[in-house]
């Protein structure tokens, strides 16, 4: 907590507090600190009539921050609740989450929390010892059924006293921060306008960038409810945290027509198995995600980091009548009229496969995922994140392979697909 002569500040753990506490000390005048991570609480009463800033982060953002940096730091709420670190991702976060069950797991944490936690936090408490500005007592008085963010948010905020409390979203850092001083009559001095354009971002954890296909489907529900105080009231959706419109990705499934796929399923039936059994060699293998799934590759993208650099096969001759005019029809469907198809391809499932849930990596950004069904029926599901459908023969369909996603053929025979990725080359300066 800093006061300055124009507002209070109220930092909570993994919102930028590093940054803005820099920002703050060294620009604004008067800025001093009272207490690390201290509570609206724990304001002295002189400075009650001084507004309130602060900031919040979309909720499925900020657990993954959260876990990436007190795993980093071995912070002791992370190691009670991971079980000293054994945990990964999912089982971690689902247990912060259900701190208020009331279940016998949740109560054994607590306890455990309570005990391990300060007894008290003042002024004189020093900075950065791994504790987000909790006591024994604020663990032993964790109300029910809320989940631990939207927990230790309230508490930061909680005060006996009515405050004027101006919060920025942490998505639109440097900007709110900006919007919160000129509410607040702060000046912005030529000293903060240039710390907002050009300071890098501090205390930054080591995090994948594709963090929301790290959500499995239910935890991405169980986020949903538990977090419901601060979604509601700043209007956050899981959508917002991966921030697909960064990139060409529909939310799960974007229907893009139908096609006549009639000339391609008569080719596709006259494949021999010893061609897709054959086909991998020489040619990428396949991540372990996939299974027993088999695949014969047209085109290929020359390195799994790079989406623009790609190289057709020989097979890519045989078949290229059938499958362009397919591939453009999509690629007209998302407006686009200079485009690429970096990845080119049949895949089959078999009956009684899967495919397990994963997320594409690397440069899967920057493309559309498309997948156009040959042969199936009623038992294949495709899975992408929380939806599930069966795609019909014949309809194009891109999908967010940037979700958690999989794919179960629970019916009689092969599942074929042919899948092909695209993009707009206009969008990344490129030329056909």
């Amino acid at each position: 907590m800093i006061v300055t002569k124009h507002f209070v500040y109220i930092h909570t753990s993994r919102t930028a507090g590093t940054f803005l506490n820099k920002l703050i000390l060294e620009h604004v005048p008067g800025a001093r600190k009272i207490q690390y991570h201290g509570h609206l609480s724990d304001l002295p009463a002189e400075f009650s009539h001084l507004p309130v800033i602060g900031f919040v982060r979309n909720p499925w953002d900020w657990y993954v921050s959260m876990f990436s940096d007190y795993r980093r730091k071995q912070q002791y709420i992370y190691k009670i609740v991971s079980d000293g670190g054994v945990l990964e991702f999912k089982e971690t976060v689902a247990r912060f989450l259900r701190l208020g069950d009331r279940s016998v797991l949740s109560k054994r944490l607590l306890t455990q929390l309570s005990n391990q936690a300060p007894t008290l936090i003042n002024a004189q408490t020093p900075p950065r010892r791994g504790n987000p500005g909790l006591t024994s007592e604020h663990f032993a008085n964790y109300p029910a059924d809320i989940g631990y963010y939207s927990w230790l948010f309230k508490l930061m905020y909680e005060s006996k006293i009515e405050h004027r409390v101006h919060i920025g979203r942490f998505e639109n850092l440097r900007e709110e921060t900006q919007r919160l001083f000129e509410l607040t009559g702060t000046p912005v001095t030529d000293g903060i306008s240039s710390y907002l354009k050009e300071a890098e971002a501090l205390n930054q954890g080591p995090r994948p960038k594709d963090h929301v296909g790290g959500y499995p489907p239910q935890l991405e529900l169980l986020v949903g409810d538990k977090e419901k105080y601060l979604i509601d009231r700043f209007g956050y959706e899981f959508l917002e945290a991966g921030q697909w419109s960064r990139y060409p990705k529909t939310d799960f499934f974007r229907d893009l027509g139908l096609t006549d796929v009639s000339a391609l399923l008569e080719r596709v039936k006259k494949i021999p198995e010893s061609l897709w059994v054959s086909d991998y060699e020489g040619k990428p293998k396949k991540n372990a995600e996939l299974n027993d799934t088999c695949h014969i590759m047209f085109r290929f993208v020359d390195e799994y980091d790079n989406a623009f650099d790609s190289r057709d096969y020989a097979i890519w001759d045989e078949w290229k009548d059938l499958l362009t005019p397919i591939m453009e029809q999509a690629a007209r469907k998302l407006g686009y009229e200079n485009y690429h198809f970096p990845r080119v391809m049949l895949a089959k499932i078999p009956a009684g496969g899967e495919i397990s849930p994963h997320s594409d990596r690397r440069a899967s950004h920057y493309v559309h995922k498309i997948h156009v069904p040959l042969i199936t029926n009623p038992e294949t599901i495709f899975h992408v994140g929380i939806q599930a459908r069966n795609l019909p023969v014949g309809e194009i369909v891109e999908i967010n392979n940037k979700r958690n996603h999989a794919v179960t053929n629970h019916g009689e025979f092969d599942r074929i697909h042919f899948i092909f990725e695209c993009y707009n080359l206009d969008d990344y300066g490129k030329s056909s």
